[in-house]
């Protein structure tokens, strides 16, 4: 499978993970994309998304690829040690989070090259998925805004839903066939207002609650139209415990 509207060194792992993933992402679910035109067919771009599953990642890879870009991922330093699959991830030019480590900070700086190469960057602000069981969004880390005040760039929102009946905590692993996923991306948020304070931790809060505002907005249609309980969350520890939900 040839790699879209891309130019640059090969990068075997990102062929792998497109070969194996995209037959399966682009067949299996029914996708209702809406606003993918604000990704910028050429240049850098930072896209945040909320986080309510772990088939999260795999809903936005499909947008952007189908649409013509390489994604770029924070991810975990766990899975970067992980055999097989760390090598993908380094190979395909994913960023690495040492959490809670003096290394931290290093992977805001790789995304800043990543922004300066032209490359797509996505960013979950929560950090992680969500584990509440109304899925309320977590507190959001400020990385986003710091991002966007050193590159200069605006931020695209994206609010994905659908992904929770997939492959959750509360559901596990239930892929189906033709689950229905939501992936709305929104007008880019710029950050004028906050000139002169690119430095100052209070605007990192401020201009991030504002991209986190903005993905809520964006979720109000399809938390409407495919409402989620708590149920699934319930059912499964019912199973846990073995007691018949």
């Amino acid at each position: 499978m040839k790699s879209p509207a891309r130019t640059g060194p090969y990068e075997p792992g990102y062929f792998i993970a497109q070969s194996l993933l995209m037959p399966w992402l682009s067949r299996g679910f029914r996708y209702q994309l809406e606003g993918i035109e604000r990704i910028p067919k050429s240049g850098p771009a930072i896209v945040a998304v909320n986080h309510i599953s772990l088939f999260d990642p795999l809903a936005v890879a499909w947008a952007i690829h189908t649409n013509g870009r390489r994604p770029r991922f924070f991810g975990k330093s766990s899975l970067f040690k992980a055999p097989v699959v760390g090598w993908i991830l380094s190979s395909a030019r994913q960023i690495r989070v040492d959490r809670g480590s003096a290394q931290a900070l290093d992977s805001l700086e790789h995304a800043e090259a990543a922004v300066e190469n032209g490359e797509v960057i996505i960013i979950f602000p929560e950090g992680t998925t969500t584990i509440d069981p109304d899925l309320k969004m977590r507190a959001p880390k400020t990385g986003v805004a710091r991002l966007a005040f050193s590159s200069g760039l605006p931020v695209i929102p994206c609010a994905t839903w659908g992904g929770q009946w997939i492959w959750s905590y509360f559901v596990g692993f239930k892929p189906g066939w033709g689950k229905k996923v939501w992936l709305r991306f929104g007008a880019p948020i710029t950050f004028e207002k906050f000139r002169g304070r690119e430095k100052d931790p209070a605007a990192w809060e401020e201009a991030t609650a504002l991209v986190m505002d903005e993905i809520s907005t964006l979720l109000e249609v399809p938390r409407a139209e495919m409402p989620w309980t708590s149920h699934d969350l319930t059912k499964r520890a019912g199973r846990k415990k073995g007691v018949r939900p």
